[in-house]
C-alpha cells in the first residue's frame, strides 16, 4: 500500500506540472489573438491647445499659391496646399472612395488608385468617390503647420 501512495504523489506532481506548462502555452497562443480582437484606440495627436503638428510640411513648401504637398499630423495622412488667394487649405488625404493616398496636382487633387479626381475645394468632381474630401483648419505659426482640432474650429 505504500508503494500506490508513493507512486501517485510523483504522477499527481506531473500531471499538474503538465497542466501548468499546457495553461502556459495556451495564454501565450492566445495573447496576440485577444490583441488583435480588442485593438487599442490611436493616441490624440492634438495637444493641450487644439493643435498637431504637421510633418513632412513646412511653410515654405506651400510658401506661394499653387504650392501644395503631401505630409501627415499625427500617423494620419494630410494635404496641404495654398490657394490663388494665399489661403492655406489642408484636407485629409484620404479618399473617399477606397482610402488610397490623394495627391495635389496644381489644378486638382488625384487619386490614383481607381481615378478620382477632387478640385481643389475637397469636391469629388470625377471618377468613384462618393464624397468630398474631409477639409481639416490649418495655421502657419513662426514657420511651422500645424492642423486645429475638429471641433475647436466650430
Amino acid at each position: 500500500m505504500t508503494s500506490e501512495v508513493t507512486e501517485r504523489k510523483p504522477r499527481r506532481r506531473f500531471l499538474l506540472s503538465l497542466g501548468g506548462v499546457a495553461m502556459a502555452w495556451l495564454a501565450a497562443a492566445l495573447y496576440p489573438v485577444f490583441r488583435f480582437l480588442s485593438p487599442q484606440p490611436a493616441p490624440d495627436p492634438f495637444g493641450e491647445d487644439g493643435r498637431a503638428v504637421v510633418e513632412k510640411i513646412t511653410a515654405a513648401d506651400v510658401r506661394r499659391p499653387g504650392m501644395g504637398k503631401n505630409g501627415g499630423y499625427g500617423g494620419r495622412g494630410l494635404l496641404v496646399y495654398r490657394d490663388q488667394g494665399g489661403v492655406l487649405r489642408a484636407f485629409d488625404s484620404k479618399c473617399t472612395h477606397a482610402g488610397c493616398n490623394v495627391e495635389f496636382q496644381g489644378d486638382k487633387i488625384f487619386c490614383h488608385c481607381h481615378g478620382g479626381t477632387y478640385d481643389l475645394d475637397g469636391k469629388n468632381i470625377a471618377g468613384p468617390p462618393p464624397r468630398p474630401l474631409t477639409e481639416l483648419a490649418v495655421v502657419e505659426d513662426e514657420g511651422q503647420l500645424f492642423v486645429l482640432r475638429p471641433e475647436a474650429t466650430h
